[in-house]
């Protein structure tokens, strides 16, 4: 199994946490582009990708 399938349809934290270290440095340099604080930024870019993948939606 995948990242992706391990945390969609078995809600794997340690995968979640896997992904979201995978995708860290794209979303240091996103979140430059986000007008708001660095922290708030990373988070929202971190929930949003969570919320992607969960819904199924980054296949």
């Amino acid at each position: 199994m995948n990242l992706l399938d391990l945390v969609q349809h078995h809600q794997d934290q340690s995968a979640m946490l896997e992904l979201l270290d995978y995708y860290e440095e794209d979303m240091k340099h996103l979140s430059k582009y986000l007008r708001m604080p660095y922290e708030d930024a990373m988070q929202t870019l971190r929930t949003e990708l969570l919320d992607l993948v969960t819904a199924g939606l980054a296949e």
